[in-house]
This record gives structure tokens, sequence and C-alpha cells, in this order.
């Protein structure tokens, strides 16, 4: 894969009305950043987010930037189903994450769902996990090399996590217990999903951009968990991880024909 560059298009069907300059230049880098990650290898023509069709939801399909291989474990596996396949050696945890990072930055572009990818990263956990699995025989936990896309505002360490605005970015040295307990059953985490501000809304528009329902580009994927929401829909996660209150996972999941539960 070749390096990235400092602009990655994502399509925007209504313009986010801009902010003061030294707003907007910060924002600018926080997806600056998010893009430098991103190998032109995975961007998808600019004609296509210029004007792209009602319904992208077939688009990672289509597109050219995943193998038959890739489009079949993205779609033909639930988690249970892919935890069981990388346990028996069917797929490796490095071929797993490899196909939905690849999916996820894709379904990205099309509806504004990541706040981060970090898919080296990523691919660094999974090859260790494939080594343990090589070398004691078994699976480090019930969730091992399971990818699992997270909300933005639940600290992974190494990345950012905000309320949904650029003030409230602050950098996480440590995982927060449920990321803890995640990892230790044998997760891969490779993302982070949008929100709206002050994660209280029924919609998930931030600083990072406004996420869109992949069915309709003209709605929303709902709130506040609507980046994950549209994320699953895309199939560039296969489990994900939010929060809910007055609605905020079974709203969006509503709306995007995906399913939830919440504890």
């Amino acid at each position: 894969m070749s390096s990235g560059s400092t602009r990655l298009q994502v399509v925007q069907v209504k313009a986010i009305p801009p902010g003061t300059d030294e707003y907007e230049n910060q924002r600018a880098a926080i997806l600056g950043r998010l893009a430098l990650k991103v190998p032109s290898d995975l961007v998808l023509p600019s004609s296509l987010i210029a004007d792209p069709p009602n319904d992208v939801s077939n688009i990672p399909n289509t597109c050219g930037l995943l193998t038959d291989r890739e489009i079949d474990i993205t779609e033909d596996y639930n988690a249970v189903n892919l935890a069981h396949a990388i346990a028996s050696k069917e797929l490796t945890a490095v071929e797993v994450t490899t196909s939905f990072a690849k999916r996820a930055i894709i379904a990205h572009q099309l509806t504004c769902c990541l706040t981060q990818w970090f898919m080296d990263e990523a691919l660094q956990r999974a090859k260790e996990l494939d080594e343990y699995l090589h070398k004691h025989g078994k699976p480090i936990g019930p969730l091992h090399g399971v990818p699992i896309s997270i909300k933005e505002h639940i600290p992974v360490a190494g990345t950012f996590s905000s309320q949904g605005s650029l003030s409230s970015t602050v950098f996480n040295e440590k995982d927060s217990l449920m990321v803890e307990i995640l990892r230790e059953a044998g997760a891969v985490f490779y993302c982070k999903t949008n929100q709206p501000q002050a994660i209280m809304h029924l919609e998930s528009t931030s600083h990072y951009g406004r996420t869109l329902n992949p069915f309709n580009l003209k709605l929303s994927a709902g709130g506040s968990t609507g980046g994950e929401a549209a994320l699953l829909a895309m199939k560039g996660s296969v489990l994900g991880v939010g929060t809910d209150i007055g609605g905020s996972v079974r709203g969006p999941t509503s709306r995007t024909w995906t399913f939830s539960y919440v504890s």
C-alpha cells in the first residue's frame, strides 16, 4: 500500500457551517491526522464522492478495492462465527482485521462514520494473536482476533477521545476498563466512530463531520451512536461498542437495519 495524503474526501450532502479560522485550522489538523493513515490505494474516486448514488450500501462490494475473499469475510460471518473460524485456523486474525479495516475506511468515505482509523496498530495486535494461537494451540479468549469498532468518546490507549467537540478532545494513554476487558478477551480495535456534540442528540454531527445513512444519504444514521450504526450497516464492522441512555444505540440501529444489545 502506498502512503496517504493530508486530505481525505468524504461524502457530505449538506455542508456544515464553518467556524472561525482558528477552529477550522485545528479541525483540519485532526482530519489530516486520519487522512495520513489512509493509503492511496484505499481512496475512492473523487468523482464518486462528488456525485454518489443515494444508496451507497453496496459500493464496498463493487468499488474494486476489496478482494473476493475480503468481501466474503466481511459479509458471510457474524462475530461468533468469526471467533470460531479464527480459533480453528480457518481464518487468521491478520486477514480478518485487514478485511474489516479496509471496508471500514471505504464506508467512512461514503458516510463519514469514523473519527479515527488505525489499521497498522490493529494489524500488529492481530499478528501477535496469530502467533499466540500458533504457539499455545488455543485462543487467548472468546473474542480472539475479532475486530471491534468503538464509539469516539470511549478511551482507547494511543487514540484520542472527545465529547463530540473540538475543545473536549484529549489523548488517551490508557484504555478504559471496558476496553481492557475486551482486549483480554482477544478483541482487536481498529477504528473509532462518530457521535454528536455532547453525545446528546439523535443524529451524529461533530467536528469530524455529519454521519449519513448508507441506505439514503439524505437521511441521518441517527444518534448518538450513529457512526457505529452506519459502519455496521456498511459491514465495515461485525461488532461495535456504543452507549445508550435514552435510545442512543437503539435509535441508530432502527434506522440502519442493524441490531443492538443494551445492558
